[in-house]
């Protein structure tokens, strides 16, 4: 089964049952985990990745919310059927081990990132994913929020709004309503290397 969904639709929501899994042909999700009135940004689903795979043999719950960050089109996998799947067929089964091992660097890769980074070396990171791998284009013309930036990068919308000013008054980007371009990509992957640690001696 194929389903499209339109930007800022929901896909999945947190808790919800699980009857099928889903594989993201097109577009990118964000990931999020609700407590109460928090939310977290967990990851963003980029094509190629599974979304509920992670409860295939646990409780048939989604872990997590989905939301489409782009137009997006999936297809749906009865969750018995990819079972058999995955026992039948060891080709299979190792291309789902690929994509599980690639959804997990992305994981810890975030973690040390929100854990270990600055501010503005997680906000380097996010503009340089956005060039390469979101749009892939540089310039590029914004097309999700302020707030939806924050949250990638857990800060606040007021702190995006800074950090844009201040890399684009030190030239490191060119910002003009929603068109970004990245001017020096040296200097910001040299700010994405640069962590917490490193700040405090500067």
């Amino acid at each position: 089964m194929e389903l499209s969904f339109k930007k800022g639709e929901l896909l999945t929501k947190q808790g919800m049952l699980m009857s099928h899994i889903f594989y993201l042909r097109k577009g990118f999700a964000k990931l999020y985990l609700e407590n109460g009135e928090e939310v977290i940004t967990v990851g963003i689903a980029t094509p190629g990745s599974f979304i509920g795979i992670q409860a295939m043999y646990g409780e048939p719950v989604f872990p997590f919310s989905a939301e489409a960050m782009t137009d997006v089109e999936v297809c749906l996998k009865d969750i018995s059927l990819f079972r058999d799947l995955v026992l039948e067929n060891s080709k299979f089964a190792k291309g789902v081990i690929e994509i599980l091992d690639k959804d997990l660097i992305q994981s810890y890769n975030r973690m040390f990132s929100l854990t270990t980074k600055h501010i503005d070396g997680r906000f380097s990171e996010l503009l340089v994913f956005l060039a390469t791998t979101f749009y892939e284009s540089n310039p590029f013309t914004l097309t999700i929020s302020r707030k939806e930036i924050a949250d990638l990068i857990s800060t606040s919308p007021e702190s995006v709004s800074r950090l844009i000013s201040n890399f684009r008054s030190e030239g490191v980007i060119s910002a003009s309503g929603h068109e970004i371009e990245l001017l020096d990509m040296d200097k910001l992957q040299s700010i994405c290397n640069c962590d917490l640690l490193t700040v405090a001696r500067i």
